[in-house]
């Protein structure tokens, strides 16, 4: 059985477009913007501004975070 990982925001609380970090211990490891995600927000996918699509399950053990715009 997969636990859920406790996040600052839920992540179907998150909308394509937004702006996010994903941390890991206390250090940022992942920026930039939601690309899509699913229905139930276990799943998002995140395109940096350099470049590249990354997709994160909310048992990776990551923090997901909004950025204020």
């Amino acid at each position: 059985m997969t636990s859920r990982v406790k996040s600052p925001v839920r992540w179907d609380d998150v909308d394509i477009g937004d702006a996010v970090e994903l941390r890991r211990n206390g250090r940022t490891a992942f920026s930039g913007l939601v690309d899509d995600r699913t229905d139930d927000g276990d799943v998002v996918w995140v395109t940096a501004p350099a470049g590249g699509r990354r997709l994160f399950h909310i048992a990776d053990g990551f923090d997901l975070a909004g950025v204020p715009a």
